[in-house]
C-alpha cells in the first residue's frame, strides 16, 4: 500500500485528481491543503498552510509519496519549505505540479528544479495533473512477479 500526500490548493482539477488517485488501489490517500472543504471518509484531510513547516513535516512522516501542486509564482516560496519537510520526514518521493501553465516565468522554475538538484532529494517536476496521476500510478503499480499471478 502506497501512501500518498497531496499538498496545496484543492481547486477544481485538483480535486479531479483526487478522485482519480482514490480509484488507484494500492493508494492510502492525505490531503494537506489550506483549502476547507469537504473529501470523501477515506482521505485524510489536514488543513493548515502549505508554507508551515512543522505541520507540512508532520503531514510527510510515514508518506511515501508526496504531490506538490504549486502556483509557478510561488515555486520560490515553496520549494525550500518542501526540501525541509522532505529531509526531516525520511525523503519521501516528490512530484511537483505547477497548478498553471504560466510561461513568462522561466527564472522560478530553473531555480525550483536547481533547488531540488542541489537538495539532492526524489523528485519529479511535471506539468499537468495527468502526468501527476500517471507518475503516481506507475509507481504503485503491483510489481510483476512470481508470487504475483495476477500480475503476470
Amino acid at each position: 500500500m502506497q501512501r500518498v500526500l497531496v499538498v496545496g490548493p484543492l481547486d477544481r482539477a485538483a480535486r479531479t485528481l483526487i478522485t482519480q488517485l482514490r480509484q488507484l488501489p494500492s493508494v492510502t490517500l492525505t490531503v494537506y491543503s489550506p483549502s476547507r472543504v469537504t473529501l470523501p471518509a477515506d482521505v485524510v484531510a489536514l488543513t493548515q498552510q502549505p508554507l508551515d513547516e512543522g505541520g507540512l513535516t508532520a503531514a510527510m512522516l510515514g508518506q511515501d509519496q508526496v504531490i506538490a501542486l504549486v502556483p509557478t509564482i510561488r515555486l520560490a516560496r515553496m520549494v525550500p519549505t518542501l526540501i525541509t519537510a522532505l529531509r526531516a520526514a525520511g525523503q519521501p518521493r516528490l512530484i511537483v505540479s505547477r497548478t498553471d501553465d504560466v510561461v513568462e516565468m522561466p527564472r522560478q522554475l530553473r531555480a525550483a528544479r536547481q533547488a531540488l538538484m542541489t537538495a539532492r532529494v526524489p523528485f519529479d517536476f511535471v506539468d499537468g495533473l495527468g502526468a501527476v496521476l500517471a507518475l503516481t500510478a506507475t509507481a504503485t503499480a503491483v510489481p510483476l512477479t512470481a508470487t504475483n499471478p495476477k500480475s503476470v
